[in-house]
């Protein structure tokens, strides 16, 4: 049972559990803001933040002229869960604000994220850099546990898929054949 926790902690992704926030006015659909990215400028680290449950961030005033700023996503395990089910997402975006030009950078993968995405902003003396990463796609995933006996380790399917549904086809029929032998 260990070795099925640990690799749970393992693959999970920060910025794959997503917290759903309010509605925005388009089509009342709710922003699905991305926790726990680093937003750092890379011509300034010590100038940086962290996106909040919602996904937004904010970096104070800085001189005018030309940065970068490298968005980073954490790795899970070093956030305790102890949840089955997760909603994870498939594709991201970053929109900017508070720069001469508004960036809005969409279609980017998990994978991005975690190696770093960086965007290039051009600023006006005095502006305040804000904006937000958020989900696109998303999947509701569930926890698959290794088996007593199988090689394979535990770990992370999409709700409903034919592997989810034969996982608790069989450890329903696992069960009643415990209870069975328990009496």
């Amino acid at each position: 049972m260990l070795n099925s926790e640990v690799m749970k902690h393992m693959t999970r992704i920060v910025f794959l559990l997503v917290a759903l926030a309010t509605p925005v006015i388009y089509g009342g659909e709710p922003a699905r803001g991305v926790a726990g990215v680093d937003v750092v400028v890379k011509q300034r680290p010590s100038d940086r933040a962290v996106t909040d449950a919602r996904g937004n961030f904010a970096i104070e005033a800085l001189a005018a002229g030309s940065y970068t700023l490298t968005f980073r996503a954490r790795k899970a395990e070093h956030i305790p869960s102890t949840s089955d089910k997760v909603i994870i997402a498939t594709l991201y975006s970053i929109k900017i604000d508070g720069t001469k030009h508004a960036v809005n950078k969409s279609g980017l993968t998990s994978d991005d994220l975690l190696a770093g995405v960086d965007v290039v902003v051009d600023l006006g003396p005095g502006a305040r850099i804000r904006g937000q990463v958020a989900a696109g796609a998303l999947k509701n995933m569930v926890w698959i546990p290794r088996e007593t006996g199988s090689n394979i380790p535990g770990h992370w399917v999409e709700e409903g898929s034919a592997e989810a549904k034969a996982a608790v086809h069989h450890n329903a029929h696992q069960i009643k054949a415990e209870a069975l032998i328990q009496r």
